[in-house]
């Protein structure tokens, strides 16, 4: 579903949003409500990319992680988990993005942590991983992913 959701929003990723003032711009976008659909919640990801990944030419991926603990929920993340791990080397090549993040932190920063724990060492060298998530999951974040080699970067929301 975010692989669909990933080529709606990355259309606008490298386009300048009409309609935006500059101090809207500056002051970064409005945190979608928790209950937000999937596309406003990737557009709210795009829009972190366009701001703080601006010097990737790269068009990012972008993956919503679903809040919750049911068993869609459940099952959605780890399909989400199954989509990224494939795609590294075919499709995640290097200099590519890779957004993360949804309507809670803490499930980001737990599947952040799952995508990461089987990965060898190196995979993701040379690709950015922009996670948008709590402020207060930045430093897990970062420790999972240091032995994959990847450039890390943390959006508080």
């Amino acid at each position: 579903m975010c692989a669909c959701l990933a080529g709606t929003v990355l259309t606008g990723c490298n386009h300048q949003a009409t309609g935006s003032s500059p101090a809207a711009t500056e002051a970064g976008p409005a945190k979608p409500a928790a209950s937000a659909d999937d596309t406003t919640w990737g557009n709210y990801l795009a829009a972190q990319g366009k701001i703080h990944a601006k010097d990737i030419g790269m068009r990012p991926y972008i993956y919503v992680i679903p809040g919750g603990d049911s068993a869609a929920a459940n099952t959605r993340r780890q399909e989400e988990t199954d989509s990224i791990r494939q795609a590294i080397g075919p499709i995640l090549i290097p200099g590519a993005l890779l957004i993360l993040g949804g309507p809670n932190g803490q499930q980001t920063s737990a599947f952040v942590t799952h995508l990461a724990k089987p990965l060898k060492a190196d995979a993701l060298k040379d690709r950015t991983i922009l996670v948008v998530g709590d402020a207060s999951q930045e430093s897990a974040i970062q420790s999972a992913l240091k032995s994959t080699g990847a450039t890390v970067r943390f959006v508080g929301m």
